[in-house]
């Protein structure tokens, strides 16, 4: 027996142990073998049980995060990265904005909205392997440190929020960095407990379905996996992007709702809940609507991370300052927007922000960003 491994596995047990809530540790504890067992199983059992637990700890971690935007409000000023890998956590930064600017909690806040993806022609879900997801990504964000400063990071991007937990980046924990997979899938879970849904179908990008992460941290919650489906939706939100009204859009939401909606017994389904699990699709609300009413009539219900990210911003209301908050508004990306893309994104978020929707429009291409190499 290699004891060098075992050891390793234990550690690495222990140290995700230390990363779970006090009352969870005691009885991960009693998990832990006598120290002189020696078997393969051991090392087997610890790596499975670190998979599981993975997801576990991440779906209860997120309890801290109304405690962490709780404490960044007693400050005079406050920058907030949203990142995105593309323009689909635009949205949540449109609408903190209108949210944060109707307050007098703070004196200034500065949102920069920077966009990770690293070349208009290398998209993440394109990618030759995670290793090399992750690596972009990690340099993605050390750039955004570096350049902004920021006292909290928004990842409203499903696809970049399921690489984070893997990242180097997140092992640094310097400050608050808030996953909208986290709050999604408590949003997801909490709506179970009260609608009664049989159902839960979770749409998203091939890198979000294909890590699994709603089904692990909604089962952590609570959700019976069997009453989970899941549907990836390859290229939506590239096509969203370019225009999330056109007729290409509309044909591939019908085409991935009819492939999702094969997989479930729509007849004794109940009520559906639909995840609607990329940043991007919050802006094709009425394909996705339109879609599913003409398959399963009144039978379902659209569930939008973006909109739990926002709300946990909520805090910041019962903070009584008596400034006016001053809000500005920034958009960055080393990879270029087409003028179509800027003018379809801009439209759509213009009645929630004209200053997001302004920023887009001129917003700063910066290639310096964070260093990238085909």
């Amino acid at each position: 027996m290699n004891h060098t491994k075992t050891r390793s596995a234990w550690l690495h047990l222990l140290c995700l142990m230390n990363a779970c809530s006090p009352n969870n540790r005691d009885a991960l504890a009693s998990t832990i073998p006598p120290a002189r067992v020696h078997s393969k199983s051991v090392v087997t059992g610890c790596y499975v049980l670190l998979i599981y637990l993975s997801s576990f700890c991440t779906a209860f971690s997120q309890k801290s995060y109304t405690g962490q935007i709780a404490k960044l409000f007693g400050r005079d000023s406050l920058t907030i990265v949203i990142t995105d890998s593309g323009l689909g956590g635009l949205s949540v930064c449109a609408d903190l904005e209108s949210y944060l600017g109707s307050l007098k909690s703070i004196g200034h806040v500065r949102l920069v909205f920077a966009n990770a993806l690293p070349d208009e022609s290398s998209p993440y879900n394109a990618m030759a392997d995670k290793a090399r997801q992750l690596r972009v990504f990690d340099d993605a964000l050390a750039g955004m440190k570096r350049s902004y400063h920021p006292d909290a990071i928004l990842i409203a991007c499903n696809t970049l929020s399921a690489l984070y937990p893997e990242t180097y980046a997140a092992s640094k924990k310097e400050i608050p960095v808030v996953s909208i997979i986290d709050v999604g899938s408590k949003m997801i879970a909490e709506r179970a407990k009260k609608s009664g849904s049989s159902q839960f179908l979770i749409l998203g990008t091939p890198t979000t379905i294909t890590s699994g992460i709603y089904v692990r941290q909604l089962a952590a919650l609570g959700v019976p996996r069997e009453r989970i489906v899941s549907q990836s939706c390859e290229l939506l939100e590239t096509e969203i992007q370019a225009d999330p009204a056109s007729d290409v859009v509309n044909s591939l939401v019908e085409t991935y709702v009819d492939e999702a909606l094969e997989k479930i017994d729509t007849k004794r389904a109940g009520t559906i809940s639909v995840g609607l699990c990329c940043s991007h699709y919050g802006y094709s609300v009425e394909a996705f609507r339109q879609a599913l009413k003409q398959k399963v009539g009144d039978g379902f219900e659209l569930l939008n991370p973006n909109k739990a990210m926002v709300a946990l911003f909520a805090v910041a209301s019962r903070i009584r300052s008596g400034k006016p908050t001053k809000i500005s508004v920034e958009v960055v990306s080393r990879a270029a927007f087409t003028d179509q893309e800027i003018q379809s994104i801009a439209g759509a978020v213009d009645k929630t922000s004209r200053k997001t929707a302004n920023a887009l429009r001129q917003f700063q291409h910066k290639e310096n960003l964070f260093p990238f190499k085909k």
